[in-house]
Protein backbone atom coordinates (compact mmCIF):
# COMPACT_ATOMS: atom_id res chain seq x y z
CA UNK A 1 0.00 0.00 0.00
CA UNK A 2 1.16 3.52 -0.68
CA UNK A 3 1.01 6.48 1.70
CA UNK A 4 1.51 10.17 1.07
CA UNK A 5 3.80 11.38 3.86
CA UNK A 6 4.17 15.09 4.56
CA UNK A 7 6.71 16.32 7.10
CA UNK A 8 7.09 19.79 8.58
CA UNK A 9 9.76 20.97 10.99
CA UNK A 10 8.45 21.97 14.42
CA UNK A 11 9.90 25.41 15.14
CA UNK A 12 11.21 26.44 18.52
CA UNK A 13 12.27 23.03 19.84
CA UNK A 14 16.01 23.62 19.47
CA UNK A 15 17.84 26.63 20.95
CA UNK A 16 19.94 28.40 18.30
CA UNK A 17 23.18 27.49 20.09
CA UNK A 18 22.31 23.77 19.62
CA UNK A 19 21.39 23.98 15.92
CA UNK A 20 24.84 22.92 14.57
CA UNK A 21 24.79 19.75 16.71
CA UNK A 22 21.17 19.10 15.75
CA UNK A 23 22.05 19.34 12.06
CA UNK A 24 25.10 17.09 12.43
CA UNK A 25 23.54 14.45 14.69
CA UNK A 26 19.86 14.44 13.68
CA UNK A 27 19.21 16.16 10.33
CA UNK A 28 22.11 14.71 8.31
CA UNK A 29 21.53 11.14 9.58
CA UNK A 30 17.82 11.59 8.75
CA UNK A 31 18.63 12.59 5.18
CA UNK A 32 20.97 9.59 4.95
CA UNK A 33 18.15 7.28 6.10
CA UNK A 34 15.74 8.84 3.59
CA UNK A 35 18.32 8.42 0.80
CA UNK A 36 18.72 4.77 1.82
CA UNK A 37 14.94 4.24 1.74
CA UNK A 38 14.82 5.93 -1.66
CA UNK A 39 17.59 3.68 -3.03
CA UNK A 40 15.62 0.66 -1.74
CA UNK A 41 12.54 1.97 -3.63
CA UNK A 42 10.56 2.33 -0.39
CA UNK A 43 10.00 6.06 -0.88
CA UNK A 44 10.00 8.65 -3.65
CA UNK A 45 9.93 12.36 -2.90
CA UNK A 46 11.98 15.24 -1.59
CA UNK A 47 12.10 18.56 0.22
CA UNK A 48 9.84 21.49 -0.60
CA UNK A 49 12.07 24.17 -2.09
CA UNK A 50 12.79 27.04 0.31
CA UNK A 51 10.85 25.45 3.16
CA UNK A 52 11.71 23.28 6.13
CA UNK A 53 9.36 20.55 5.05
CA UNK A 54 9.15 17.69 2.62
CA UNK A 55 6.87 15.09 1.12
CA UNK A 56 7.20 11.60 -0.24
CA UNK A 57 5.20 8.56 -1.21
CA UNK A 58 6.07 5.56 0.96
CA UNK A 59 5.42 1.93 0.10
CA UNK A 60 4.54 -0.28 3.09
CA UNK A 61 2.65 -3.53 3.50
CA UNK A 62 0.73 -2.27 6.56
CA UNK A 63 0.23 0.81 8.72
CA UNK A 64 2.42 -0.85 11.36
CA UNK A 65 5.30 -1.27 8.89
CA UNK A 66 4.85 2.32 7.75
CA UNK A 67 5.00 3.58 11.34
CA UNK A 68 8.13 1.50 12.00
CA UNK A 69 9.83 2.91 8.90
CA UNK A 70 9.00 6.50 9.89
CA UNK A 71 10.32 5.94 13.42
CA UNK A 72 13.64 4.78 11.92
CA UNK A 73 14.22 8.35 10.69
CA UNK A 74 16.28 10.16 13.37
CA UNK A 75 14.24 13.40 13.26
CA UNK A 76 10.99 11.45 13.64
CA UNK A 77 10.15 13.06 17.00
CA UNK A 78 11.19 16.55 15.88
CA UNK A 79 8.90 16.71 12.83
CA UNK A 80 5.13 17.02 12.49
CA UNK A 81 3.97 14.18 10.23
CA UNK A 82 0.82 13.93 8.13
CA UNK A 83 0.22 10.47 6.66
CA UNK A 84 -2.53 9.79 4.11
CA UNK A 85 -3.26 6.34 2.63
CA UNK A 86 -3.48 6.41 -1.16
CA UNK A 87 -5.92 4.52 -3.37
CA UNK A 88 -4.40 3.17 -6.57
CA UNK A 89 -5.56 4.47 -9.95
CA UNK A 90 -6.49 0.88 -10.88
CA UNK A 91 -8.74 0.53 -7.84
CA UNK A 92 -10.42 3.89 -8.55
CA UNK A 93 -10.98 2.87 -12.20
CA UNK A 94 -12.66 -0.37 -11.11
CA UNK A 95 -14.84 1.35 -8.51
CA UNK A 96 -15.91 4.21 -10.75
CA UNK A 97 -16.54 1.86 -13.67
CA UNK A 98 -18.78 -0.24 -11.44
CA UNK A 99 -20.67 2.83 -10.23
CA UNK A 100 -21.16 4.07 -13.82
CA UNK A 101 -22.59 0.68 -14.88
CA UNK A 102 -24.84 0.57 -11.84
CA UNK A 103 -26.15 4.08 -12.39
CA UNK A 104 -26.69 3.62 -16.11
CA UNK A 105 -28.80 0.54 -15.41
CA UNK A 106 -30.97 2.53 -13.00
CA UNK A 107 -31.46 5.53 -15.27
CA UNK A 108 -34.70 5.53 -17.34
CA UNK A 109 -34.14 5.30 -21.08
CA UNK A 110 -35.09 8.44 -22.97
Amino acid sequence: MQYLVEAENIDGLIPMKDVPDYINHIVIPSYEELIKMESEKKICGGLLVGQRSGAFVMEASSPEEMGKMLKAIPFWGMVKWKVTPLQSFQSALEQDGHIAKMLSGQMPES
